[in-house]
């Protein structure tokens, strides 16, 4: 009904619909579900416009973006996922999107927004967290039955399938911009098959051991470009994907990452998945604080494709523990201890999953209070080929761990107060240009 909808200022037919017109109440006590997607209905209804949420805390189940929608979080305001397991169901990187999979779900739309200034809270750490810690408490005490006798289709180092709490899949000209993500069940701001998606001034807060609670996942996706974020998070602060089936996604490129501050959390991430690509990936004037890693890109024989090329530069790190990570040899674990690092691997044919990692630069990196300056390892009917390292100064434990690699450093210092600035292991033929080792 046209009178439940106000004129706006701006965006697509200049509508504004608010939930409290459909019985809503920001309370943190009433289930708006339905008054938050009847809002939305009855602007994309009319062609589209602003739906607002304001004045206190919104308790809902999942509601979904349609066509020219600008969801309006405002300053102070708080959507808040139900704590009801039934109403959602677990979201898969291997499995289509589905109904009710995230908190927010923008399916196969486009020319939508979500602004505000204010707050999705997934309530991640009242069940899911949980029970996601318990299984994998069960896992790694010896009993990995524990998982696969209940996902049977899902690898172990996916983690427990939850809900994730805000998804774009298969999207167009999509603007997120001053939002905050906290207690996501799982992945926070998840971007599959999409397209010219802009991310800005979003802040995601989890704790750091809350389990699998990335922060950005790019999957199959392209023209993706991500600024002035603030990450802090149990998991990955951004992964960039394509998929664990070959040919059944497509690959991930130009994407650009820059003006950003990563906290706690595991690095910037190409992969795991990277099964049908990924390339054309940019960081620039980023920082990172009492993270795990800084750069790291992450890829198996099981799993692999083409990978790159990628450029950084301009990267300031304190307390990361390893700044730079390449390995091929990724199953779920990190594989970032000892001398095992530099030691031979088997070979073995080539197939079409054998990750080929080329053109990887990186310029003008500082990191202070590492563990390992870096950890660089390829496979030997693969080595990881053509990186270029410019005017990078790390002081760390360790030096860097390399093997089947190959490129160029020129004006790179490591300051190893434990053992060699450089271990070379098999297949390393790295020149080092006014380089001190």
């Amino acid at each position: 009904m046209l009178l439940m909808c106000s004129p706006a200022s701006s965006w697509a037919s200049e509508l504004t619909c608010h939930p409290e017109q459909f019985g809503g109440k920001a309370d943190g006590h009433t289930l708006n579900t339905t008054a938050i997607q009847q809002a939305i209905d009855t602007c994309a209804a009319q062609g589209g416009g602003r739906v607002i949420l304001s004045g206190g805390r919104w308790l809902s189940g999942p509601i979904m973006l349609k066509n020219h929608i600008h969801l309006v979080i405002d300053k102070g305001s708080v959507l808040q996922a139900v704590d009801d397991q039934k109403a959602f169901v677990a979201a898969f990187i291997g499995r289509a999107a589905q109904n009710r999979e995230a908190l927010i779900l923008a399916n196969n739309v486009h020319d939508i927004a979500v602004t505000g200034g204010g707050t999705l809270d997934g309530s991640g750490q009242q069940t899911w967290w949980p029970d996601a810690m318990s299984l994998r408490k069960q896992v790694r005490s010896g009993h990995p039955e524990a998982f696969t006798a209940r996902y049977k289709d899902v690898p172990i180092a996916n983690g427990m399938p939850r809900p994730w709490l805000f998804e774009l899949n298969n999207s167009a000209f999509v603007k997120i911009d001053n939002v905050k993500l906290t207690n996501s069940p799982m992945w926070n701001l998840v971007i599959r098959h999409s397209h010219n998606v802009e991310v800005n001034h979003l802040t995601v807060s989890n704790p750091p051991d809350s389990p699998n609670t990335d922060g950005i996942d790019i999957v199959s996706s392209a023209d993706i470009h991500i600024a002035h974020a603030d990450i802090s998070t149990g998991d990955d602060h951004i992964s960039i994907k394509s998929g664990i089936v070959a040919a059944a996604d497509a690959s991930s490129g130009d994407i650009t990452i820059s003006d950003s501050i990563m906290r706690k959390g595991h690095g910037i991430s190409i992969g795991s998945e990277t099964i049908n690509g990924i390339g054309n990936v940019s960081v620039s004037r980023v920082s990172f604080i009492d993270a795990e890693n800084g750069i790291r890109i992450k890829s198996g024989r099981d799993r692999g494709s083409l990978i790159g090329p990628f450029n950084v530069s301009h990267v300031r790190m304190h307390n990361v523990a390893t700044p730079l990570l390449i390995t091929d040899s990724y199953s779920g674990q990190a594989g970032s201890a000892g001398n095992s690092l530099v030691s031979a691997i088997p070979p073995e044919k080539i197939t079409p999953t054998t990750p080929l990692i080329s053109g990887v630069s990186v310029t003008d990196l500082t990191a202070t209070g590492a563990r390992y300056a870096m950890i660089l390892s390829g496979l030997p009917e693969a080595p990881v080929r053509d990186l270029k390292l410019n005017s990078v100064s790390i002081s760390s434990l360790h030096g860097i761990q390399a093997r089947y690699v190959s490129g160029a450093l020129n004006y790179v210092t490591v300051h190893a107060s434990a053992g060699a600035s450089l271990a070379r292991g098999p297949g390393v033929n790295l020149t080092t240009a006014n380089a001190i080792e």
